[in-house]
């Protein structure tokens, strides 16, 4: 009775620690985007646009290497088609959302405070399909339930 419940569990906690990751890089993709953007704003004087890109441009690397290496556990060559294509599509899509949203913010204020809040709101909708896409299509476990990332690994590079 204990491995039936074992075996059902293991994909569902392999899951919930790989959520948990990823939360731990939004974090510090957070951190480091609005960071930038308050710099960008308060001490660089940037108008709200061009400081949103800077921002975005300065938090994409890191995330993408945390994203593949410790939220998806990837190890070996970046793919050009199957990985890095993907996660950047989808980081120009969030941004192209940060930057509609920030730039009408900006019409009405401009207050570094504000324009950050705007921000995170934009990126907070893109962050949900983010995962999703990387989890089911880019970096996907075909076999969660043995805990090793390998055959995503395997089925990716077989598509190249």
């Amino acid at each position: 009775m204990y491995d039936w419940f074992a075996a059902r569990l293991r994909p569902v906690s392999h899951h919930v620690e790989k959520v948990l990751r990823y939360c731990g890089v939004s974090a510090v993709n957070v951190i480091t985007g609005q960071s930038t953007l308050l710099f960008a704003l308060a001490v660089l004087d940037l108008k709200a646009v061009p400081a949103q890109a800077l921002a975005a441009t300065v938090s994409a690397g890191p995330s993408y290497v945390l994203s593949r290496r410790w939220v998806w556990r990837q190890t070996g060559r970046d793919s050009i088609r199957n990985e890095i294509l993907p996660f950047w599509l989808l980081t120009g899509i969030g941004l192209a959302i940060a930057l509609t949203a920030v730039a009408l913010v900006d019409q009405v204020t401009d207050s570094p405070p504000v324009l950050m809040l705007t921000s995170l709101v934009a990126y907070g909708f893109v962050w949900v399909a983010k995962y999703l896409v990387l989890d089911l299509v880019t970096w996907r476990d075909d076999d969660p339930a043995s805990g090793d990332d390998s055959s995503a690994l395997t089925h990716r590079e077989s598509m190249s």
